[in-house]
């Protein structure tokens, strides 16, 4: 039982419930346990984990009507083996109900006694028989209700959606991010080509496409083994990465020779993919404030043959030129964000912010960019991004930023006609998960004025 994909599933979930950690943290610290699985046992597992966090309001809603105690009474553990066993028998045609629900009670025996295993064996067969005489709130009454119920939304934030693009818009885009992603990388061209990369991972995986707007950038789906173990990622042709952010690199366009900061490196996708535009030519400054990520970073660019990276630990808001040898020619301030532009790829995010995180970090951001403009010597490049289309995280900021700093203004002279589609109408970057195909990123390029 331990060993069971559905009791590994729960510990990940009660790991990621009761930490600040994101889902990928979680993963991570079980990842012992899913290595220990088969194939088809780790996919079964990965898709009940995603698939509670995207359908939690909807699964919590057949809790609620089955259940004789009140949804927020019921402790943890329980909770989540009730959502993974409604999970199985909602959404898994595959998977019979008498399995989903026997599986629930030993585990709930042997993890919260005997009593409580009787109280999930309850409410399990009830729903299992009953769920479809559920209905939903009426969408004409409440189409914040319905939404956040039928597209498993936080209610804030279906009403913040809905005040902002209207119904259908909404529910377009719900539809969408309720769907399971494509993986989406992109090529290392210091070491291969997009087409031949294609040819090789289409020998490992399935649906191999290439992205519609990043050059070097491939979707495919069903690898034959995790991502880890593929052939083309041990020799370093490819770091996973989506389309919208490796929009956001080619976006700033770095040049061979030239010297570059990423600000908030994080773990290092863009800074890889700057380094790779580069040609390993030049260098890439790459900070950020948690060490164990530029650990990462570092031993991703081994992997991946960048030689031009080096990291530093430092907060950038407690930084000036003086801190560096010279201004840079680009800066990038990826800065830190509510994500909710990759709530497809990382569902747990809806759960675990609030309206009062979007003040908060449009806060922060406008203190790091202001910090990074610094930086740039007279006619170079800045560009902020973020994975989030709440315009307090985007326009807002720039506008801020530009009303205080008269040396910067909107660089429209963009390099790469292929991103024309995207520009809006203000020379930003918005990208969309329901029109786009991507994660809903925005990316503002600005120029600092040569000094007279």
């Amino acid at each position: 039982m331990e060993n069971d994909p559905r009791h590994i599933a729960l510990r990940i979930l009660l790991h990621w419930h009761k930490a600040s950690h994101t889902l990928d943290h979680a993963i991570h610290a079980h990842s012992r346990q899913l290595d220990q699985l088969e194939s088809k046992d780790r996919n079964f597992c990965n898709a009940l984990i995603f698939g509670v966090l995207r359908q939690r309001e909807s699964l919590d809603r057949i809790i609620g009507h089955f259940s004789k105690n009140p949804i927020q009474k019921i402790k943890p553990k329980p909770l989540y083996l009730l959502r993974i066993g409604i999970y199985q028998i909602v959404h898994m045609d595959r998977i019979p109900d008498f399995a989903a629900i026997d599986t629930a009670v030993e585990i709930g025996k042997k993890t919260c006694g005997k009593p409580t295993a009787g109280f999930i064996n309850a409410v399990l067969r009830k729903a299992a028989t009953r769920h479809h005489e559920i209905e939903l709130p009426d969408k004409g009454r409440d189409p914040a209700a319905f939404i956040g119920i039928e597209y498993s939304l936080p209610l804030w934030l279906a009403k913040r959606w809905l005040e902002r693009y209207g119904f259908d818009p909404t529910v377009r885009l719900c539809e969408q991010i309720s769907t399971i992603p494509s993986i989406t990388l992109r090529t290392n061209t210091l070491k291969t080509d997009r087409a031949t990369l294609a040819g090789q991972l289409s020998e490992e995986a399935g649906h191999v496409l290439p992205t519609s707007f990043a050059r070097n950038g491939l979707r495919f789906s069903n690898p034959a083994s995790a991502i880890s173990d593929l052939t083309t990622f041990q020799q370093g042709w490819f770091q996973i990465q989506d389309e919208a952010a490796q929009i956001v690199t080619e976006f700033m366009d770095p040049r061979p020779g030239e010297r570059i900061l990423d600000a908030c490196a994080g773990l290092g996708g863009k800074t890889g993919h700057i380094a790779q535009l580069l040609d390993n030519n030049g260098s890439v400054t790459a900070l950020d404030i948690a060490s164990k990520k530029l650990v990462q970073l570092e031993q991703e660019a081994r992997r991946l043959g960048y030689t031009n990276i080096r990291t530093r630990v430092a907060d950038l808001t407690r930084m000036t030129i003086r801190d560096f040898d010279t201004f840079f020619d680009r800066v990038l301030v990826d800065a830190p964000c509510t994500g909710l532009g990759v709530i497809q790829r990382n569902p747990d995010t809806k759960w675990k912010r609030t309206i009062h995180d979007i003040t908060r970090l449009c806060s922060r951001q406008k203190k790091i960019l202001n910090a990074a403009a610094n930086l740039v010597k007279p006619g170079g490049v800045l560009v902020y991004a973020v994975c989030s289309c709440e315009p307090e995280e985007n326009e807002h900021v720039i506008q801020a930023f530009l009303s205080k700093r008269k040396d910067y203004t909107i660089d429209r002279e963009i390099n790469s006609s292929g991103l024309s589609e995207l520009m809006t109408p203000d020379g930003f970057i918005k990208t969309y998960p329901q029109t786009n195909h991507m994660d809903g990123f925005f990316a503002a390029r600005l120029r600092r004025k040569q000094t007279s």
